[in-house]
C-alpha cells in the first residue's frame, strides 16, 4: 500500500516541482506560451476521463442498483461538503458584470460536458485494447508540469486556517454523508464510510476496494469517486470564483492532481495553494481509510 502511494504521489510532485523550477529560469514569453496550452490539454484530459467513464457506464454486467446508489451517495457527499465549507469570496469589484461575463462560466461548463461526452463516444468506437489510463496519466503529468510553470511567478504564502480547514471539514463531511445515506440505500454506515474514503481518487478506490470487498463494492466506490470528480469540475466552472473552498473540498484528493488545472483556471492563486495542501493531505489519508 505504501509503495502504491509513493508511486502515485512521486510523479505528480516531481512534475509540479520541475515545472516550478523551469518556470523560474525561463523568460516570461516562453513561460506564457507554455501556460497557454493548459486549456487545450484540459479538454484532452476531460475526453480521457469521459472515455474511462464510458468503460464503466457501458459495462453490460454493471447493475442499475450500483449506478443509482453511487450517484445518490456522491450527490450527498458533494452537497454536505459544499454546505459545511460554504463561504463566499468577497467581490471587491463594484462594476456590474456584462452578459458575456455572466455566461462565460456556463459556456465553459458546457464545453467541459461536451468533452466528456466525446470521450464516452470514443469509447464506443475505438478498439477495446486502447490504453486510456496511460494516456490520462501522460496528459495529467504534462498538465501538472504546466501548472508548476504558471505557479513559478506566485509568491508562496504562509499556511492559513483555510489550509487546514478544507481537508478537515472534507473528512468530517464524509462521516455525515455516510450516515445520511444509510437511510436511502441498503448499505451500512461503515461500508459507506469506506466506499467514500477515496475522496475522488477513483483509480485507487475502485481496485483497492474491489480486492478487499469484492467487484461490486469496487465498482460502487469507483463510480462514487468519478461522479464526485464530475461534480467538482462542473462546479469549478460555474462557482469556483465565488465559492472556492467548498469546491476544493469536493475535489478531495484530486485537488492536487486531476482537478488542479481546473482550480488554477477558475480560482485565485491562494486557492491553488490551499488545493495542493488539502489534496496532499487527503491523498496521504485515503489509502489508509480504504485499507482499514
Amino acid at each position: 500500500m505504501i509503495n502504491n502511494l509513493i508511486f502515485s504521489l512521486l510523479p505528480i510532485l516531481l512534475s509540479l516541482i520541475l515545472g516550478w523550477g523551469i518556470g523560474r529560469v525561463i523568460n516570461s514569453n516562453t513561460r506564457d506560451n507554455l501556460v497557454s496550452y493548459i486549456t487545450f490539454l484540459v479538454w484532452l484530459l476531460l475526453i480521457s476521463i469521459g472515455f474511462q467513464f464510458g468503460s464503466i457506464l457501458f459495462d453490460k454486467e454493471l447493475g442499475t442498483t450500483v449506478i443509482v446508489g453511487s450517484f445518490i451517495y456522491s450527490t450527498i457527499i458533494t452537497f454536505i461538503t459544499f454546505i459545511l465549507l460554504f463561504k463566499k469570496v468577497k467581490n471587491t469589484s463594484k462594476n456590474k458584470k456584462s452578459i458575456s461575463e455572466i455566461f462565460k462560466p456556463i459556456k465553459e461548463c458546457v464545453i467541459a460536458i461536451s468533452m466528456v461526452i466525446i470521450g464516452m463516444v470514443l469509447y464506443l468506437v475505438l478498439p477495446s485494447n486502447w490504453e486510456s489510463e496511460a494516456v490520462s496519466s501522460i496528459l495529467l503529468y504534462i498538465l501538472i508540469f504546466l501548472v508548476g510553470v504558471d505557479l513559478s511567478t506566485i509568491k508562496i504564502q504562509a499556511l492559513t486556517i483555510n489550509h487546514f480547514q478544507v481537508p478537515l471539514i472534507t473528512i468530517f463531511s464524509l462521516f455525515i454523508a455516510a450516515y445520511l445515506t444509510t437511510f436511502i440505500i441498503d448499505k451500512s454506515f461503515f461500508e459507506l464510510l469506506v466506499l467514500g474514503s477515496g475522496f475522488g481518487w477513483f483509480s485507487l478506490s475502485g481496485p483497492l476496494i474491489g480486492k478487499t470487498l469484492g467487484a461490486e463494492y469496487g465498482t460502487f466506490a469507483l463510480l462514487t469517486d468519478l461522479i464526485r470528480e464530475f461534480y467538482a469540475i462542473g462546479l469549478l466552472y460555474l462557482l469556483g470564483r465565488n465559492y472556492p473552498n467548498p469546491i476544493i473540498g469536493i475535489c478531495g484528493a484530486t485537488a492536487m492532481d486531476s482537478t488542479l488545472p481546473f482550480i488554477k483556471n477558475n480560482c485565485s492563486q491562494l486557492d491553488v495553494q490551499i488545493a495542493i495542501f488539502s489534496g496532499f493531505i487527503l491523498t496521504i489519508l485515503a489509502p489508509f481509510l480504504l485499507y482499514f
